[in-house]
């Protein structure tokens, strides 16, 4: 275990973190417009007393949804430098299987705020919204990294060794 978290911290690990964190904050922001359009849209802002949320619970769902098709074009090019295809069924399985969680944390802040809270304004949404999104990085990386796209990485590298060779 210590072995593994080490290696989150090694000079190209960190690199493709900042660069997870990079396309995190791209997403976030196609994430947060998405989230406060439908939000407009469908109307978001209730007390409990009109019952379930459905509104922000679909802007939730919807933003994310599209903003997990942008993390995944944009990681899987962009940090990970995958350009050859893939197990590409695996890979969108697991890719979306990590989001779904992500998804439902976010779901759980936002809506558990607006639980124990609510009803919430569109400012503390969006903060709620913030910290979930800030609460997930980390494992969303790791799950990136070694589910995802590790396959394609290992066969990346062993093709760039095959070549120098």
């Amino acid at each position: 275990m210590k072995k593994y978290v080490k290696s989150l911290f090694t000079p190209e690990a960190m690199v493709q973190l900042v660069k997870v964190g990079l396309v995190g904050v791209v997403n976030t922001i196609v994430s947060f417009t998405l989230f406060n359009v439908f939000l407009i849209v469908l109307g978001g802002t209730k007390t409990v007393d009109e019952g379930f949320n459905w509104e922000q619970f679909w802007s939730i769902a919807l933003s994310f949804l599209i903003a997990t098709f942008v993390s995944y074009v944009l990681n899987r090019r962009w940090t990970f430098r995958l350009s050859e295809p893939g197990e590409t069924r695996r890979e969108t399985a697991n890719f979306v299987a990590i989001n779904v969680v992500a998804w439902a944390v976010t779901q759980g802040v936002v809506g558990g705020a607006d639980w124990l809270w609510g009803p919430l304004t569109r400012l503390e949404q969006n903060f709620f919204y913030l910290l979930a999104a800030a609460l997930i990085i980390i494992p969303k990386f790791a799950g990136y990294r070694d589910i995802v796209f590790r396959r394609a990485i290992d066969a990346q590298e062993e093709n760039e060794k095959v070549a120098t060779n």
